[in-house]
């Protein structure tokens, strides 16, 4: 398959079904009530910071399993993905928990190994979610699938990780509510490429770069 065509395809999942832009009304509308509150202490700064990161890894367990039904070509289902997601959410919290440590470990002591980290364990959430695997078993094998795609899922995290930041970085600049949309947007459209990718690489299909 393209690749071109593979990050095409969530753009067009999220116009025909506005649906995948509900889940990221949970860490969107708690961002916008953080930045309404104004100054605050480090503390409350603090557990903000934790209920936005807890509330968009919700919203990205539900989303994952949206996308295997966009991916398959059927009409998604909220209610189905929530129930899945509830189920899921406790082991993925608790993956990304273990994730985040080891890979703030290794960008405190070297910026690349933490980075290796995050490409090696980047379909750990397909895994929990669409696999129903435990934690560990979920990590070992996004790494076995990033080894056999290494360079692809590389790219893929340096591409999606860039543009999150540059729209989220211009979206901040013109207003609050730029950002409110911008991350209703990039949440679903992320989330979506990532488990498009990852279902192409489970078939075993090659990804083609663009000519």
């Amino acid at each position: 398959m393209d690749v071109v065509r593979i990050l095409i395809h969530p753009l067009k999942c999220i116009f025909k079904d506005p649906g995948y832009l509900i889940p990221p009304l949970l860490p969107a509308i708690a961002g916008i009530i953080y930045t309404a509150r104004g100054p605050s202490t480090k503390e409350m700064i603090t557990i903000s910071l934790i209920a936005q990161m807890v509330l968009g890894l919700f919203s990205s367990t539900v989303l994952t399993d949206m996308a295997l039904r966009g991916y398959q070509g059927k009409p998604t289902s909220l209610l189905t993905s929530l129930s899945k997601a509830l189920s899921r959410f406790p082991t993925a919290l608790a993956a990304s928990f273990l994730i985040a440590i080891a890979a703030m470990a290794g960008l405190i002591l070297l910026i690349i190994p933490g980075i290796l980290v995050l490409v090696f364990t980047f379909f750990t959430l397909q895994e929990v979610v669409l696999e129903n695997k435990g934690i560990t078993e979920a990590i070992k094998e996004s790494i076995a699938l990033v080894k056999t795609n290494f360079l692809f899922t590389l790219s893929l995290f340096l591409y999606l990780t860039s543009l999150t930041m540059l729209l989220e970085a211009l979206s901040a600049s013109v207003s609050p509510f730029a950002s409110f949309v911008t991350a209703m947007v990039i949440s679903p459209y992320v989330t979506l490429a990532i488990t498009f990718c990852y279902l192409e690489m489970k078939k075993g299909t090659v990804i083609t770069p663009p000519p």
